[in-house]
């Protein structure tokens, strides 16, 4: 048996493995990564699914929620290239850090003449100095260089004296490598591949609904198990919390801590324009199996750090404000107002004569800074006024159809008289529409409530019209019949529809060469019968003594600014008004917590990666070869040296050391 054919052969590298361990790859796979990173970064990640859809529309939402564009350092793909990458660089550093160790201890001092002859700088002569003398100085020259050296005897009599310096540059390419697959690694252990692993095998569905904590599925419950994350909770003043909430898909996950946060106080500071300065939360951390909390008061870039845990300031809002409210019912013909005391985020039931509706509060403020006029700045020397206290809610009815509504506690200045201020909307896209509702002398609304159950008084204002006009003599009963009852008709259609609705009524129902004069006497009525109804109303008060006293020019504003409210109500949506009568305020925290036992790994890997680009940048490894080949006149010299930067430099450096050896051999 021939014994050649039984050598061991070395088993070269599969094509796929050459794929793995292929530039092309690894560049293919960063690029990927770029890409992801700045996506990351120019579109908000980890938001609300709504407010997606409100700022891309569906279509655009579904798409980019689709390609995990919303999540890119937690989609699947990301986490797959991230997988790849590690594995790919792995490939790449088993095989070639051989190679690169051995290159940082090769000094190819067996190098031939021949070889030597063809590096690219290199440089040959003779000397009449012996062998030996120059063996000894050539290798002190190249050590007084920085050089390290190491000589090889040829079989042919001749030396070489090789020199090496800079054998670190190959540790850059190895730390660069190993940098990548641990920031890799880092960043997969940030990543949410178990929570992915759990939605494929169906044992983790993200909850879509608004539901209270105990109603959220255990399918939607992360434990310890979860790795990393970064999810917020609010925690109102005297609360504690043990649990956060984390976005995920288009749903929440419920996320349980190991420890209870308790938020002691919050404290926040305002500009003069109503902005927030600076916010701070006192805390509390719970640990089990620690008798004393971590106490700690953490603000904006100031957060508490516990093992691999960071609680960060994140927002502030409302932690469940409690509320006195008077729901008046704007069609009742008294002011018998609904009294509740409840709190934000709260769902009241009501019940009315127009139906079933639920009153949803969802936010309270206790400062609205607007900004002045000029005049008003000159005047008062401040650029901003607080129109104080706000509570924003929903009136929403049995078919879930919502009227947004923000009603101010304080009456505002403006013109020279006091409103109070209430806004409407039925869209969250549509600004508020104000409804200025004149404050009487007592800077109350009682008069104007007053004013509005005696227009739902149909009886009683018929009996005062009755009084204030009687039936004229000559005028049959049928007339004057006819004449009450469109009153009382007018009256109604102004307290249901204002004025515009009278000008409709004409419009639809009289012929077109009679409209101006029906309008000049509906008008005349109607406007007769409303101040009837106010001097009576005054009367009542003891303004006046009768009802043909003269007013004061304040009364006779405020009944102007009065009939302009009324009929506003006609597009203010259920005849119901909530009035803001009291509250006390409680802050909550908005709190983000993570935990990322990835972070220290990353920035372990960064620091490597920075050593080794300074390594490969900026440590040049160059390599000298002096050949000495003994001659009848004494030895001949072939001089070369190698550069991996491939630098000018070199050439320099070399010939300044065969100079050097001339000097040596000249001065012998």
């Amino acid at each position: 048996m021939n014994n050649s054919s039984t050598a061991t052969k070395v088993k070269k590298p599969s094509p796929f493995l050459n794929f793995l361990g292929s530039m092309n790859l690894a560049v293919t796979l960063l690029m990927m990564l770029s890409i992801a990173s700045v996506i990351g970064t120019v579109l908000q990640q980890n938001q609300a699914f709504q407010d997606y859809i409100i700022k891309f529309g569906p279509f655009w939402t579904d798409v980019f929620n689709s390609l995990g564009l919303f999540h890119v350092y937690g989609a699947a793909w990301f986490i797959l290239v991230l997988i790849f990458l590690l594995i790919s660089t792995s490939v790449c550093v088993v095989r070639n850090t051989p190679g690169f160790m051995k290159d940082m201890k090769q000094f190819s001092e067996k190098l031939t003449a021949n070889a030597i002859k063809h590096q690219k700088y290199n440089v040959a002569f003779s000397t009449h100095i012996a062998k030996d003398e120059h063996l000894t100085h050539s290798a002190a020259l190249l050590k007084h260089h920085g050089y390290k050296v190491k000589t090889h005897q040829h079989t042919d009599g001749s030396v070489t004296v090789a020199g090496l310096k800079g054998a670190w540059n190959r540790l850059g390419y190895f730390f660069t490598h190993i940098s990548i697959i641990i920031i890799c690694f880092g960043g997969l252990l940030d990543s949410n591949f178990l929570l992915k692993y759990r939605e494929m095998t169906g044992t983790l569905v993200p909850e879509t609904r608004s539901v209270s904590l105990d109603e959220v599925p255990q399918t939607a419950w992360v434990g310890p198990e979860n790795l990393s994350f970064r999810g917020t909770v609010n925690i109102p003043e005297g609360s504690k919390s043990d649990i956060l909430f984390l976005p995920y898909e288009n749903g929440y996950l419920v996320q349980k801590l190991p420890f209870t946060i308790v938020n002691k106080d919050f404290h926040i500071d305002y500009y003069d324009t109503g902005m927030p300065k600076n916010y701070q939360s006192e805390l509390e951390l719970y640990i089990p199996g620690q008798e004393e909390p971590i106490r700690k008061t953490i603000e904006v870039n100031k957060p508490l750090y516990y093992e691999n845990y960071a609680i960060y300031q994140s927002s502030f809002g409302d932690g469940g404000t409690e509320l006195k409210l008077k729901v008046h019912p704007l069609l009742s013909p008294i002011v018998n107002p609904l009294e509740l005391e409840s709190t934000v985020n709260k769902v009241e039931p009501l019940k009315t004569p127009m139906g079933k509706f639920r009153l949803e509060l969802n936010d309270f403020r206790a400062f609205n800074m607007v900004p002045l006029s000029d005049e008003e700045q000159a005047e008062t020397g401040r650029k901003f006024h607080n129109n104080g206290p706000t509570v924003i809610f929903k009136v929403r009815n049995e078919q879930g159809k919502a009227w947004e509504y923000e009603n101010y506690l304080m009456a505002n200045h403006q013109d020279g008289r006091d409103f109070f201020m209430t806004g409407v909307r039925e869209s969250a896209a549509e600004p508020f529409r104000y409804l200025f509702i004149p404050a009487d002398e007592k800077r109350s609304k009682e008069r104007f409530f007053k004013l509005t159950a005696m227009l739902n008084q149909s009886t009683q204002n018929m009996n005062l019209i009755r009084s204030l006009y009687p039936q004229a003599p000559g005028m049959d009963d049928r007339t004057y019949a006819m004449q009450l009852d469109l009153t009382e008709k007018l009256l109604t259609l102004f307290r249901q529809t204002g004025f515009q609705g009278i000008e409709d009524f004409i419009l639809k129902n009289v012929p077109k060469e009679e409209q101006t004069k029906v309008s000049e006497y509906y008008f005349a009525q109607t406007t007769f019968a409303l101040q009837s109804i106010y001097l009576e109303l005054l009367r009542k008060e003891g303004i006046i003594d009768d009802l043909n006293a003269e007013i004061t020019p304040f009364d006779k504003q405020w009944f102007e600014d009065a009939l302009t409210a009324i009929t506003g109500f006609s597009i203010y949506g259920p005849p119901m008004f909530v009035e803001l009568a009291g509250f006390k305020e409680i802050q909550a925290t908005g709190l983000q917590i993570t935990k990322s036992p990835g972070k220290d790994i990353v920035y372990f890997g960064s620091t490597l990666l920075i050593i080794g680009v300074f390594f490969m940048f900026y440590v040049r490894q160059r390599r000298v070869w002096i050949n000495i080949q003994p001659s009848s006149s004494g030895v001949d010299l072939n001089i070369a040296a190698k550069d991996n930067k491939n630098l000018p430099e070199t050439k320099v450096e070399m010939e300044k050391i065969a100079d050097q050896i001339r000097d040596f051999a000249n001065k012998a």
